[in-house]
């Protein structure tokens, strides 16, 4: 493909298109219930309308997920970690076998000039003419080539990935009907800025009033145990290779590398440039933004080097029996290896003091699987700092403590439970004064004077507004939106809860959008609009295809797919 891209290089790099790697396929969330009990064998990894799915197609739809999540979030995932990220691979997995299986028989055909074009326009630069090749090539060798996938699969996937896209321009042609007309509409109401302000009663201002029964602290204790049950706990030994000792062995191995500088300004110029900054968000100097990779270079190859030692080191541990966890103390101390002992921790706690980084849910993982029978743990865990090894030291079942052991945490929750119960009770007589008070005359600024209340002016807002800047931190915007959505100008809502109270808002006034804005930023609404109502029209046939499929993969999610045969 690069030899293509080469060929065609006279009329393709004149398209220029932001560097943004983007991944069109739409987390698609089926609703029809696949799997089931059971486990295929002898390289039959499901069904799909009824066919058999083999080891290799399953393999291929597993990597072009994994290419297609990576691709959408800059993050590689497998089986191992995918949860972290609140991703599910099977299911990723499931969607492309259909996608794969739709495109053949409505037989898609993409030609090769189509997935050239594909590339140059998801790695060329406008600020940087002629640096597509790099780009593309530095893409191949440090995100693809280490996880074993090739330029071919890779221009395999892209294929596919175009020909969802003519699908999506096909199956999703119904959503590009938005008129003019009707996109106006709704941007002016989406728009409309809200102009507000909120009688607030929070929790902090009715604390004085609350009572301490030591009766109902008990009560409330006894009703609310679950949230003082303190999880089951484990404490480790491990031994610690600190990168820092690696640093010196490093910077001799990097100094040795022939090409490095131009490794380096190869690096640079695949990447972004606004992506380097320094710790103030300052976009670096080119030179500056080398020196960072340099020292980004030097830090992943200590860590390998760390790695190794971590390694070897475990290869002694693992021959020394029986396996007994207080081995890897024994053996550190002889080997002047450094080694401690955790704090204990829960399972979804980071150890204090392990800067684990990415792989802290690893690390716990790992270390709540092992027990007094099967203690060590031999795969090396790679932190930000350096690289471990441990042994479980001893597990702490869940527990419930004692009141009195924990007494003022208690203490504190109560008499915030009881001044949340007390705000809301007063938001609830102001509701009912309001009421009054609005049927005389009155304003809502006269109702707030007689019950002594501050109303808070609010930013103003439309519903389409994702952020504001300055809004009370007590207020939840998404509430907001909801609670003004079609009340008029003049009006108030009932009492609306908050986490350590509630408040009413009244409604001062509503801006329309002016002809200007409107004129200014209708196009791309309506292009936006038409985008979007596109996917949801695709997404709805591909539900259907979906479910026609009647796919069947029935994969253990902890189950990576072998090797393709």
């Amino acid at each position: 493909m690069i030899g293509t891209l080469r060929k065609h290089q006279t009329w393709l790099w004149g398209i220029i298109i932001v560097a943004t790697i983007v991944s069109f396929v739409i987390y698609f969330t089926p609703s029809a219930r696949v799997g089931g009990g059971g486990r295929y064998t002898g390289g039959n990894f499901g069904t799909i309308h009824g066919r058999p799915i083999s080891r290799k197609q399953y393999v291929e739809a597993y990597t072009e997920a994994q290419l297609a999540i990576f691709l959408r979030n800059r993050v590689w995932v497998d089986r191992s970690d995918a949860e972290r990220y609140g991703i599910s691979l099977e299911r990723e997995t499931r969607n492309r076998l259909v996608l794969l299986d739709t495109l053949k028989r409505f037989n898609v055909v993409v030609p090769e000039a189509a997935v050239a074009q594909w590339i140059v326009d998801n790695f060329t630069d406008a600020r940087r003419p002629g640096t597509t090749t790099a780009a593309y090539e530095n893409f191949l060798r440090t995100q693809l080539a280490p996880h074993g996938i090739s330029e071919l699969d890779f221009e395999e996937f892209v294929r596919h990935q175009v020909g969802i896209m003519h699908m999506v321009a096909v199956a999703g042609t119904t959503g590009r009907l938005v008129t003019p007309r009707e996109a106006a509409e709704l941007f002016r109401q989406e728009q409309e800025k809200v102009e507000a302000e909120a009688a607030v009663f929070s929790a902090s201002n009715y604390l004085a009033g609350v009572r301490l029964d030591p009766l109902a602290l008990a009560q409330y204790y006894t009703n609310n145990r679950s949230l003082y049950r303190v999880p089951e706990r484990v404490q480790l030994y491990y031994a610690s290779f600190a990168r820092t000792n690696f640093i010196a062995q490093a910077r001799d191995l990097i100094a040795a590398e022939t090409n490095l500088s131009a490794r380096i300004d190869q690096m640079y110029l695949s990447e972004n440039p606004s992506s380097f900054t320094d710790t103030n968000g300052q976009v670096l100097s080119p030179d500056a933004a080398k020196q960072k990779i340099r020292a980004d270079l030097l830090k992943a190859q200590s860590l390998i080097l760390a790695h190794r030692a971590a390694a070897s080191f475990a290869t002694n541990f693992e021959s020394m029996k029986p396996a007994r966890a207080d081995n890897l103390v024994s053996l550190a101390a002889k080997l002047n290896v450094p080694c401690s002992t955790t704090e204990p921790f829960g399972e979804n706690d980071e150890p204090v003091n392990l800067r684990l980084g990415k792989n802290a849910t690893e690390f716990n993982t790992i270390a709540f699987h092992l027990t007094p029978e099967d203690p060590i743990a031999l795969s090396p865990v790679v932190g930000e700092d350096g690289v471990y090894l441990f042994a479980l030291k001893q597990k702490f079942p869940s527990e419930l403590p004692s009141l009195d052991s924990i007494r003022i945490r208690v203490t504190d929750d109560f008499m915030n439970e009881q001044a949340t119960r007390l705000a809301r009770a007063a938001g609830t007589n102001f509701v009912e004064a309001l009421t009054n008070a609005l049927a005389r005359g009155k304003t809502f600024a006269d109702a707030c004077a007689a019950a002594k209340i501050a109303p808070v002016a609010l930013p103003s807002f439309a519903t389409a507004t994702r952020t504001v800047a300055g809004l009370d931190p007590r207020l939840n915007l998404d509430l907001l939106k909801r609670a003004v959505s079609g009340r008029p100008a003049g009006s108030t809502t009932g009492l609306l809860p908050m986490a350590n109270g509630a408040f009413v808002l009244f409604v001062k006034a509503r801006v329309p959008v002016t002809d200007a804005e409107a004129k200014a930023e209708l196009p791309k609404f309506l292009a936006d609009l038409r985008d979007s109502e596109q996917y949801r029209a695709f997404d709805a046939w591909f539900r259907q295809q979906f479910q026609l499929s009647r796919i069947d993969t029935i994969r253990g999610k902890d189950e990576g797919p072998q090797t393709a045969q």
